[in-house]
């Protein structure tokens, strides 16, 4: 790719579909799926999938299909959606205010515990007792415990399943997903708001790599939530690289995608969920596409 190219945003084009068959009547099914919500982000749906309307739920944003269907078919779940980032840019240098200025009743919103960010193992309690973890400026708390994973999270590899903070904090190994939860951990345990974010980090190179992708945001008292990566270095900022899906504060594990159906015990589906075709809008590519 021509890197004077500026990239505004992306066109996001989703082919997932639902193949069904009913051993025998008619079920009914209701499927919820997420939308990008627009927070950090611009959101424009050109193709709406078929039969779904658009719910909210604090802030993240799903369709829904529900309605009797015919004994066998394909529900098609296909949709494009323009994604146009919103960057923010912040440093380690700023003023990220102290922890102790985060107000009690937000912090106590945000001390739900999970298999996924266990707050009182005793596993990860013993950092506790390391001078660090007590530092009252958020910034320098940010920098240490962003330095402590990385150094217990030695083997940044792919994961196939979600190991959660604790398997990730003994054994060592671990993708986003764990640097997130282990931080998320961390965060909790000391008080401080720190929530999870999923979406696709887009790699631009000559080629236009998108992955899925896990990252943290924690709150500051001085600047508001804050986007925490540590694999990729980035603490403190959102790029045009960021395509946000979903946002878990409370539910550490939210599914993409729900089935709810009646006849259960006669009815055989399968999810057909192909990887979206990611594309980037440029201001030539951004006049043909409006």
């Amino acid at each position: 790719m021509n890197k004077s190219i500026t990239i505004h945003g992306w066109h996001i084009h989703h082919h997932e579909k639902l193949i069904y068959h009913a051993n025998a009547g008619t079920p009914s099914f209701r499927l919820k799926f997420f939308q990008y919500p627009p927070y950090r982000q611009t959101v424009a749906i050109r193709k709406h999938p078929n039969k779904c309307q658009i719910k909210s739920k604090g802030q993240n944003m799903y369709f829904v299909f529900h309605q009797k269907v015919g004994s066998k078919g394909i529900i098609s779940l296909e949709r494009i959606i323009d994604i146009h980032p919103l960057p923010s840019f912040h440093t380690i240098t700023e003023n990220w205010g102290k922890i102790s200025c985060i107000p009690d009743k937000l912090k106590q919103k945000y001390q739900q515990k999970s298999s996924y960010w266990p707050l009182h193992t005793k596993t990860i309690q013993n950092i506790t007792d390391q001078q660090w973890f007590h530092t009252d400026d958020l910034s320098l708390w940010v920098q240490s415990a962003s330095r402590n994973i990385k150094e217990k999270i030695r083997y940044s590899e792919k994961q196939e399943t979600r190991l959660g903070a604790e398997q990730a904090y003994l054994t060592g190994i671990g993708d986003c997903d764990e640097f997130t939860d282990l931080f998320i951990t961390f965060a909790r345990m000391r008080g401080i708001p720190c929530r999870r974010l999923t979406g696709y980090f887009i790699k631009i190179t000559p080629d236009i790599n998108a992955e899925p992708h896990a990252w943290a945001e924690i709150f500051s008292s001085t600047l508001g939530w804050l986007p925490i990566d540590i694999p990729l270095r980035n603490l403190g900022s959102h790029y045009i690289n960021y395509i946000i899906l979903k946002i878990e504060e409370f539910n550490p594990s939210l599914p993409e995608y729900q089935i709810h159906t009646t006849q259960s015990t006669t009815v055989h589906s399968q999810w057909e969920t192909p990887p979206p075709s990611i594309t980037p809008i440029t201001l030539n590519s951004h006049n043909l596409l409006h």
